[in-house]
């Protein structure tokens, strides 16, 4: 390995790890803060206001910005030499699509807040929470932009030292909130938006004078990033609605309650999948080699001797353990979700243990296979989603992801095993 991919090597590794220190901190408020808000007398019923807000905002900020973070990721190390101009003009470009789209955001937030407030929480006196995460939703598609333009240049330090201040202001916020004011959906996200807001102006003054002026539009590099967006943005907007279709219509169907004891739980389940997300990251350009060398197929079998039984066993562990886990992280108030976090525990653990490794290839290989495996995602968890929740509340909310991920897992699998085969050289 030469001396520069070693160092790219290194730079890789502690930017990770980076981050995942700082996604443990995050993950540490936010458990808190639903404990918090739990203990409360109506705190099932604002933990899932706060859950049904944060899913709204994510499903936004990551739909919205990922096309754009992507489309600059793509472009501008391209040009950073051969033409620096041209990669300004395109993170410009990408950075005034997210003006106009975060306008878009906060005016359809306001005008809609009330009939939104109704039908996904049953209560249209909770405008103001749907108002908070637009804006919420919409100062992160602006900082993000900043942290697309540091990844871009390989500025990592820049990049960690944004991500480490954003946390501990929005965790600041969030221990304000609670001493001065109590803790509750609307705190939580008054602390967020502040935190981002005061970020994004640091930011914004800490770039170059060329990026920010934000007013010079470049026509044909606008038109190439449309074209590139028109069909990347409708895949990955999708894929966030199914991601958080579950808590949607447990909402809508079940009310704030449901969405509570259910929505709490999501933080336990997302340290195994980002872990796995973190891996498979590191991984993909070593499965892009193995796909066309034949090696795939023996790496990903090795891979599953060592991950299907830690999924089981820590399935096991969950099954057994359900109850203690949840009195030591969310708080006694979410006992009754113990058989939810079963079930989902279950459906993400399975996942993460088999599936992965595998998704990574067919992402790379075979978009289309991907966007028709996303389709059936929705079907699959609209579905049963519609037809358990009514009756099984949280339960069948559970058991809806259960099935999506067993079928499109088995979907990914498969198409992986066929795009590597049919990779192998005669």
């Amino acid at each position: 390995m030469s001396q520069n991919n070693r160092l790219l090597a290194w730079q890789t590794i502690g930017v990770t790890l980076g981050r995942i220190v700082l996604l443990g901190f995050w993950f540490v408020a936010v458990i808190w803060s639903y404990r918090q808000i739990g203990a409360q007398p109506d705190g099932i019923a604002q933990a899932g206001f706060l859950a049904l807000a944060l899913a709204g905002l994510k499903l936004f900020s990551s739909a919205l910005s990922d096309p754009l973070d992507t489309d600059v990721l793509r472009q501008v190390p391209r040009f950073l030499a051969s033409d620096p101009q041209r990669a300004v003009a395109v993170w410009r470009s990408a950075q005034q699509l997210r003006i106009a789209i975060s306008a878009i955001l906060i005016c359809a937030a306001a005008l809609l807040a009330r009939p939104i407030a109704a039908q996904f929480m049953g209560d249209a006196t909770q405008a103001p929470l749907v108002i908070l995460a637009g804006i919420a939703a919409a100062l992160e598609i602006l900082f993000r932009g900043h942290l697309a333009d540091c990844q871009s240049r390989n500025r990592f330090t820049r990049f960690l030292t944004y991500e480490a201040a954003l946390q501990v202001l929005r965790i600041t916020g969030l221990v304000v909130a609670a001493l001065w004011f109590g803790l509750n959906a609307k705190t939580f996200l008054t602390a967020y938006a502040i935190a981002t807001f005061a970020l994004l102006i640091v930011a914004y003054l800490g770039t170059s004078p060329d990026r920010r002026a934000v007013w010079r539009v470049d026509v044909p590099v606008m038109r190439d990033s449309m074209t590139y967006l028109r069909w990347v943005a409708p895949a990955m907007l999708l894929s966030a609605v199914v991601e958080r279709l579950d808590l949607f219509l447990l909402t809508s169907l079940r009310g704030a309650a449901e969405a509570g004891l259910y929505g709490a739980l999501l933080p336990l389940l997302l340290v195994p999948e980002v872990v796995a997300g973190f891996a498979t990251h590191a991984l993909q350009p070593r499965i892009s080699e193995m796909q066309g060398g034949g090696e795939f197929i023996p790496f990903w079998t090795g891979l599953l001797k060592f991950t299907i039984p830690l999924a089981v066993v820590a399935i096991l562990g969950v099954f057994f353990l359900a109850e203690p886990l949840i009195s030591l992280t969310i708080g006694p108030a979410f006992l009754a979700a113990a058989p939810v976090l079963r079930v989902l525990a279950t459906a993400v653990l399975l996942w993460v243990g088999l599936v992965p490794v595998a998704l990574a290839l067919v992402v790379m290989s075979r978009p289309r296979v991907t966007l028709g495996i996303t389709l059936v995602q929705a079907c699959v968890i609209g579905t049963i989603g519609m037809a358990l929740i009514p009756a099984h509340g949280a339960l069948g909310a559970a058991w809806a992801v259960l099935a999506m991920r067993v079928i499109a897992g088995a979907m990914i699998c498969a198409a992986a095993l066929l795009g590597a085969r049919k990779a192998v050289p005669a």
